[in-house]
């Protein structure tokens, strides 16, 4: 008896840590998604604007103009209009370096319902489809609805490559200010290709970029990750977001730790797939 005793505590403690462990990984899970979550969204904030910015920039020296990106439609049958009609563009092409000021004023809602605000202020030394040209993007009191977004970043014109396309090296960095107060801020290095559109220079619905990242990425938490493309990411200017491509996004102070982003096939939409290192994936939407 004395002996089925203690077996039968042996085994009620012995269940009891399992259940206890088994609970622990459940939450530890739970806890993991929910973090890799909040920096996959945040780093695709950071990206898509930061090529926001960029194809604002290339617009506004080319015609004076940000509206005229609104081809496409998304899945929910809306218009793909990133930037709306009511910014006011500044451009002094008698200074040296040339100067371009694109301002959204308290406030400029496009077509999707996506309100702008504050300015984004453009400096180069020559015209964009040049050789050489160097130009330097920066935002000042720049938020995209709630979210407030500054972008310093450098671009330099590497000239075309052997398949003849246009071809741009960007060092940039990013900070996105949450309403909470919370942040994300991220570095990124990029090789950006003009795939398609670059021979209707005053048509930007029909550009298309592809383009390889890396580069390091702090979340809304504190937790610090290395990114790099493990296919090169398209963006295709009518449409919100990356159409394709994927990011792997690991833990810096542990490698194994990783999630991969798929931002899809090519559709356009405002989603992508969010695979962790466990298998478990869930979509994230992408819209700010």
């Amino acid at each position: 008896m004395k002996t089925n005793f203690i077996s039968s505590r042996l085994l009620l403690i012995v269940a009891t840590l399992t259940l206890g462990f088994m609970s622990c990984n459940k939450d530890n899970l739970s806890d993991v998604s929910d973090e890799e979550s909040v920096a996959s969204q945040g780093l695709s904030i950071a990206a898509v604007e930061d090529g926001n910015t960029m194809l604002m920039a290339d617009q506004a020296e080319a015609n004076g103009s940000v509206s005229n990106m609104r081809v496409a439609t998304i899945n929910d049958g809306t218009d793909a209009d990133i930037l709306g009609d009511c910014a006011v563009i500044t451009r002094d092409t008698m200074s040296s370096p040339k100067k371009i000021i694109i301002d959204f004023g308290t406030g400029c809602t496009s077509h999707n319902g996506v309100t702008r605000k504050g300015k984004i202020i453009i400096t180069y030394n020559g015209g964009y489809r040049e050789i050489g040209t160097v130009i330097h993007v920066q935002t000042e009191d720049y938020y995209v609805n709630d979210n407030k977004v500054e972008i310093n970043k450098t671009v330099k014109n590497l000239g075309p490559n052997e398949n003849g396309n246009l071809t741009f090296e960007v060092n940039s960095t990013r900070v996105v200010t949450f309403p909470n107060g919370k942040f994300t801020s991220s570095t990124a290095v990029k090789q950006r290709e003009w795939l398609h559109g670059a021979n209707t220079p005053l048509d930007f619905s029909d550009d298309v970029f592809r383009v390889n990242t890396q580069g390091v990425h702090t979340s809304r938490n504190g937790v610090i990750y290395t990114f790099h493309s493990l296919t090169d990411l398209i963006r295709n200017v009518s449409c919100h977001e990356f159409v394709s491509g994927e990011l792997r996004v690991s833990r810096k102070d542990n490698a194994n730790r990783y999630f991969i982003i798929n931002y899809g096939t090519g559709d356009c939409d405002d989603e992508a797939t969010v695979t962790l290192d466990n298998g478990r994936s869930f979509t994230i939407d992408l819209r700010h």
